[in-house]
């Protein structure tokens, strides 16, 4: 997997997201071992780092903020150098559109996406949320046929569900006005 910039375990923020993800999975239970630690470790306290959530970088070093930049960089038929790059990116691609959605949804609304690539099918630019469900459970499927099948599987068939779980996480972020959280949806809405 990519290696985190990690957040410690006893840091404030990460105490937050761990209370929350309980509250979240409490109204959306899971039996799946390691998804909560994976949305923990992997997606929220990998994505509080702006710089974490854009990583993905074209042959000239320019981060990729469209998902159909991302797939054309993941893909070993296009621009990939190897499998290895095709899961990173991947893999990236769900954790992206998974916290984009739960985390700041509001940020895709109102803009179009350019025209995306599902299997054999590509969809012109139309709402960027559908399309990010689409992509996001592609990509954990994708991600799956390299490492951790089972947990990617997951991902990838109850992507609505774990979006919810981080839904639930945002609002209860929201609720107590938490200052990082908020200057990050500042940031990512446009607004600071």
């Amino acid at each position: 997997m990519l290696k985190s910039q990690g957040i410690d375990a006893d840091h404030p923020l990460r105490k937050l997201f761990r209370c929350a993800l309980e509250y979240g999975f409490k109204l959306n239970p899971t039996d799946k071992a390691g998804i909560a630690d994976y949305i923990e470790k992997q997606i929220l306290c990998e994505f509080i780092h702006f710089d974490s959530l854009y990583r993905i970088r074209d042959a000239e070093g320019r981060n990729l903020e469209d998902v159909a930049d991302m797939l054309a960089e993941g893909d070993v038929l296009m621009n990939a150098q190897s499998f290895d790059r095709e899961f990173q990116v991947h893999k990236h691609i769900g954790d992206f559109t998974l916290f984009m959605l739960g985390m700041f949804p509001t940020s895709l609304c109102g803009r179009k996406g350019r025209e995306l690539l599902l299997g054999s099918i590509i969809v012109p630019g139309g709402n960027l949320s559908e399309l990010y469900i689409l992509q996001g459970q592609r990509s954990y499927r994708i991600a799956s046929e390299f490492t951790d099948k089972e947990l990617f599987l997951e991902l990838s068939q109850n992507f609505q569900k774990y979006r919810a779980v981080i839904e639930i996480v945002r609002t209860y972020l929201e609720s107590i006005r938490n200052s990082e959280f908020l200057k990050a949806k500042n940031i990512i809405g446009g607004t600071g």
